[in-house]
């Protein structure tokens, strides 16, 4: 989720790498200006540059936007020049890259899911989960499919302890399927 990754994405994919990650900023903030957040969102336009499979619909983790819509707001009004004169797009940009990786960063923690572009040496999009506690004592989840999870789904569970009776389940299905 750094620059780095996002160096790799070339040529005419680097563009719709800006539209998809701006796009997806303004739908956030424009969800946590009308009250919307809890509402899924409906499916964006996913450009084909975007590699993997997201799960649909988006879901915006409130916490996790409280936590980073001072920064979300900031990314989205430094991209604006870009938006609006795409002729500056430009691999050599560093300011660009290091923006986009940033905005990439904020946006999968928002939406729990990796945003992978061609070209890049990284897991395919997709859902995931990351927790980490001190302490489990009861059941802890890190995905749970009623019908389906698709994509490159990864679920990371870090405790430092588990309590006699505690339980800690990566994923449990039905149906977790990465068809790549």
């Amino acid at each position: 989720m750094s620059a780095i990754d996002i160096s790799a994405v070339m040529g005419s994919a680097l563009p719709a790498t800006l539209t998809f990650l701006y796009q997806r900023l303004e739908a956030v903030l424009e969800r946590r200006r009308s009250g919307r957040v809890a509402e899924p969102e409906a499916d964006p336009q996913i450009p084909a540059e975007l590699v993997g499979d997201l799960e649909m619909p988006l879901r915006i983790n409130p916490d996790h936007l409280a936590s980073r819509l001072p920064e979300l707001e900031v990314l989205a009004l430094a991209m604006v020049p870009y938006t609006r004169a795409p002729e500056q797009i430009t691999a050599e940009d560093a300011r660009l890259i290091e923006m986009l990786g940033r905005a990439r960063a904020a946006l999968e923690d928002v939406y729990g899911q990796r945003f992978t572009f061609r070209g890049e040496p990284r897991e395919q999009s997709g859902p995931f989960s990351e927790l980490f506690f001190d302490t489990v004592a009861g059941e802890v989840a890190g995905m749970e499919a009623q019908e389906a999870i698709r994509g490159s789904a990864t679920s990371k569970i870090r405790a430092k302890s588990v309590e006699a009776g505690g339980k800690v389940v990566g994923m449990r299905a039905p149906v977790i399927e990465d068809r790549t």
